[in-house]
């Protein structure tokens, strides 16, 4: 009885997990809502230049990345990528899930479903969110530091993605990107604020959330765009 009731329990828990798989695959990979923020849809057109329109093998990492254009807005940099399908240029292959306006307005370029080209190696197994920022440190504005977090937050927990598998874009090949949170005390204080988010509770920040300690090694890029990716 007692192996039965084992093998009952690990088919179940296979079940659970199969289950889990065909969900995360049967939605449409739109986000409506980052806790209380709207999400506003801007999504690129299909191409493999910027979205090729693959399917995500699953979510297992979540990567943070900014524009290293002072004042440059979310519907920029999406136009930007948009642009690459014309352009055509082979090692020009480059997009994000979301990026974060100036304002904390969450824009979404390519459903959660779909590979982003944003960081070779891991394309087909996370999700990329990109921040505009306002300051030469590569800090942001209250409101875009709020979106981040909850934005963070949601998609933590819609699939399951624990505090270990949220990266930095520095932390997968040594970019100073995001140059903000390169600094080890700014990128904790994040992770806890997500953590605290996630409890249901809130964050108070003001227009300098973190102290503006910029890494000795990292320095602002010639572009805000990420490292071209992978297909």
């Amino acid at each position: 009885l007692g192996l039965f009731a084992i093998i009952a329990v690990l088919v179940l828990v296979l079940i659970v997990k199969v289950v889990t798989v065909i969900f995360r695959h049967s939605d449409n990979g739109i986000i409506a809502k980052a806790e209380d923020v709207t999400v506003k849809q801007s999504l690129l057109t299909v191409s493999k230049y910027s979205r090729p329109g693959e399917k995500l093998d699953s979510v297992e990492e979540i990567i943070i990345h900014s524009n290293n254009y002072l004042g440059k807005t979310a519907q920029e940099q999406r136009d930007y990528y948009e642009s690459l399908k014309t352009k055509q240029n082979k090692n020009e292959r480059q997009s994000t899930h979301f990026i974060i306006d100036l304002d904390g307005t969450i824009y979404q370029c390519v459903p959660t479903n779909e590979i982003a080209l944003a960081v070779p190696g891991s394309t087909f197994k996370s999700i990329s969110i990109e921040y505009c920022i306002t300051g030469t440190d590569g800090s942001m504005s209250a409101a875009t530091y709020q979106s981040l977090c909850k934005l963070v937050a949601t998609l933590s927990k819609k699939d399951d993605v624990s505090e270990k598998k949220i990266f930095r874009h520095y932390d997968k090949n040594q970019v100073s990107c995001p140059l903000f949170l390169v600094n080890e005390d700014n990128w904790k204080q994040f992770k806890d604020d997500v953590k605290t988010i996630k409890k249901g509770k809130k964050i108070s920040v003001t227009n300098a959330p973190i102290n503006n300690v910029v890494h000795p090694t990292a320095n602002p890029g010639e572009d805000g765009t990420p490292d071209p990716g992978e297909g």
